[in-house]
């Protein structure tokens, strides 16, 4: 008889539950006698609201996030309930003691710096284009003299910054054509000059603003296409779109030479993230690929694309390379670098970051590591600031981190033996000391990096471009987008204007340049 009632979770909402159902179906199983079916069901459907609950909150404090809170260690210990406050029966055993208070300080009045607002000094690189005021006519007369008065001079006044707003213009191509006057037979017209595209209707200038624009500032192709039609002209997404990717291509050599910097460099780093492509085969149409970043001498970046986050990707990517310093997080995904040969360096910012976590969740022992953390950054900003050479901030890393070091692991594995294994803690604990090696390979490798936050930063154009895109199209475009941001990234870690290289490049390609040194960004020149 048991068997027949209908179950709870099928005359009740989830969400909402209808109490009167609820009342009958209890009074049902208590007549029968079913009291361990009974419980069973009402801890079912508690369950099962509870993980309804958990959803939801999760959902409202990721919608209430606008950006990463901040990670700073004062900012961490004000989120501390009660942390630096003395008990109440401190301050009564120092009164007790007869401890004299001391006074504050009282504050100076006036402002404690410089003011430092005002109008700024505009860039004496910037064309001056003179704005002449003339003095209005009826004004030019002299009341006294009725005479006219004579211009003497231009009182000059403030520099106001101004932009000239960009236009469309139709260019004309038009072909020379010479004949002969003699025989009037000889007749021979300009050749026509390479194109992105065969008859293509765009202009290099445009799609290279576009390419430009699109993968470094984010620019939707469909916004560009808005844009122009809002001044009458008829410029298609599509076209745009397609015309940027067969430029790219031309680029192939050069994305290729910035690959061979990298997998040949003395100190090279990784990351990766995420890059939804549209997948009509996937199920949810959208498939999730991973973007890697590769870099070789602070300076060379590479963008490779791959269809999933597996290392296998990597591994045919570096097989038959040998790396030398690599900095990398602790993932094991990364573990590819060691199989090519490469010293791992593992990245204290994550390290550090577990720790936040953890007083994050109210551990205020992590608080300590913390601190010991902060000053091994101080001592490589204090390097930065300096501008010391590699050498030298190695001897400053021996002379000045050494000891933070050592008292990092010595409280490392004091905490461990009295830290819960499965607390926030104790899992920063163990992935301190598990990753130690690498995490203080800085201390003997003179070119590794304390963190690779740098890198991290690097990835930060393509996590702006795919909040604004949302997927690229499909795997060809999103191999476009890594080789775009490739040029791009690697242009302007050499100080060069991504624009104007990309011009100036193309330009020189489609004239027939085979020289691919004369390419290249680092021997580009303005």
């Amino acid at each position: 008889m048991a068997s027949k009632a209908p179950k709870l979770a099928l005359i009740t909402s989830e969400v909402d539950p209808d109490l009167v159902e609820v009342k009958r179906f209890i009074k049902e199983r208590i007549a029968e006698g079913a009291i361990a079916a009974l419980v069973a069901a009402v801890i079912a459907l508690l369950a099962r609201m509870r993980d309804l609950n958990t959803e939801l909150l999760k959902r409202i404090e990721a919608s209430r996030r606008k950006r990463p809170p901040s990670e700073t260690l004062h900012r961490l210990q004000m989120e501390l309930p009660f942390w630096g406050r003395s008990p109440d029966n401190d301050v009564a055993d120092d009164a007790a003691q007869g401890s004299e208070t001391p006074k504050k300080e009282r504050k100076k009045r006036g402002p404690k710096q410089k003011d430092l607002h005002g109008r700024p000094k505009l860039p004496a690189h910037l064309p001056r284009i003179p704005d002449k005021l003339f003095v209005p006519a009826k004004q030019r007369t002299c009341p006294g003299c009725n005479l006219e008065a004579e211009h003497i001079v231009f009182k000059p006044g403030a520099e106001k910054l101004e932009l000239e707003p960009a236009r469309f213009v139709v260019k004309q191509v038009m072909h020379e054509v010479v004949a002969c006057q003699c025989c009037h037979e000889y007749i021979v017209s300009a050749p026509k000059p390479d194109e992105i595209v065969d008859r293509g209707i765009l202009g290099n200038e445009l799609v290279v603003q576009s390419t430009v624009d699109h993968y470094e500032n984010a620019v939707p192709w469909e916004r560009m296409e808005r844009m122009a039609r809002q001044q009458g002209v008829p410029l298609s997404a599509n076209t745009l779109a397609a015309t940027s990717g067969k430029m790219l291509d031309l680029f192939d050599p050069i994305v290729g030479h910035i690959f061979s910097k990298v997998v040949g460099a003395k100190y090279s780093a990784l990351d990766a993230t995420s890059m939804p492509v549209l997948d009509i085969d996937h199920p949810l149409g959208i498939r999730t690929s991973t973007l890697w970043l590769l870099q070789g001498e602070r300076v060379y970046s590479y963008f490779m694309y791959a269809e999933s986050g597996h290392a296998h990707h990597l591994d045919k990517k570096l097989k038959g390379y040998k790396l030398a310093s690599v900095m990398c997080d602790g993932s094991a995904t990364n573990n590819c670098v060691e199989r090519a040969g490469g010293a791992r360096g593992g990245c204290n910012a994550h390290a550090r970051r577990k720790l936040v976590e953890a007083v994050r969740g109210g551990d205020h022992r992590a608080l300590a590591g913390l601190e010991l953390f902060a000053q091994l950054f101080h001592v490589d900003a204090e390097a930065k600031r300096a501008g010391d050479s590699v050498a030298q901030r190695y001897a400053r890393r021996q002379r000045e981190s050494g000891p933070l070091v050592a008292q990092l692991r010595k409280w490392v594995r004091d905490r461990r033996a009295d830290v819960e294994p499965k607390s926030p803690l104790g899992k920063a604990l163990g992935y301190i000391d598990k990753q130690w090696d690498r995490l203080t390979r800085f201390m003997y490798d003179p070119v590794m990096e304390l963190t690779n936050n740098d890198l991290e930063r690097g990835l930060r154009t393509w996590v702006l471009d795919r909040k604004t895109w949302m997927f690229c199209g499909h795997e060809q475009s999103a191999r476009r987008a890594a080789d775009a941001l490739s040029i791009i990234t690697t242009c302007k870690n050499l100080g060069i204007d991504p624009r104007c290289y990309m011009r100036d490049t193309l330009r020189r390609i489609l004239d027939g340049e085979k020289n691919l040194d004369a390419l290249l960004p680092e021997n580009y020149r303005s």
